[in-house]
């Protein structure tokens, strides 16, 4: 698939670029981000080159994985990203730390879900997170995604439980506006 840009009032979300090296290094540097996702530790710059350069335009050329950069203006420097991958369904995001607490990832995972939804042939999208993702479970939760409960998750770091938190939102309670029952694991 060509890459597609998406807006929201305040958001633009489009494919990192190579521009965007620097600011996913210096994001993923934040222990809170290495805690609660698989990105390597220690994070080097050549990490965040090849995900940015190599692998972010294989996915979307290959219908695998599709990386939304998120940003202010289509020239501004990047926040974080949100990404749907196509083949297991699963939505993913992470939020550079100074941008965290404004809505902002629940904005940008709502304009991703609009597009995953206009997929007419896509009934439901999948989120899981390790357990105590507190942050990303509050996300998926304003997005409407229902609590589905404990479980094995596939991604987790070397030497961690793999036991996290799952939830799922269908078109159906997409298409509604249902909002998401209270989770367990939420204040």
């Amino acid at each position: 698939m060509k890459p597609v840009t998406l807006r929201t009032p305040r958001l633009v979300l489009s494919m990192p670029r190579a521009a965007d090296v620097d600011a996913v290094f210096a994001a993923c540097q934040d222990a809170e981000l290495q805690k609660y996702t698989t990105v390597p530790v220690p994070y080097e710059r050549a990490h965040a080159h090849g995900f940015v350069v190599d692998l972010v335009p294989q996915w979307w050329r290959d219908d695998i994985e599709y990386v939304f950069g998120i940003r202010e203006s289509a020239d501004a420097p990047l926040r974080g990203v949100v990404s749907w991958q196509r083949e297991r369904g699963f939505v993913g995001y992470w939020l550079a730390a100074g941008h965290r607490g404004a809505g902002v990832m629940t904005e940008a995972v709502g304009a991703v879900l609009d597009w995953v939804f206009s997929h007419e042939e896509i009934d439901e999208v999948r989120w899981e997170a390790v357990a105590g993702n507190v942050g990303s479970a509050i996300v998926a939760q304003r997005c409407g995604f229902q609590w589905d409960g404990i479980g094995r998750i596939e991604h987790v770091r070397p030497g961690q439980e793999d036991g996290g938190w799952q939830a799922v939102l269908t078109r159906s309670d997409y298409a509604s506006g249902l909002t998401s029952e209270p989770w367990p694991v939420l204040p």
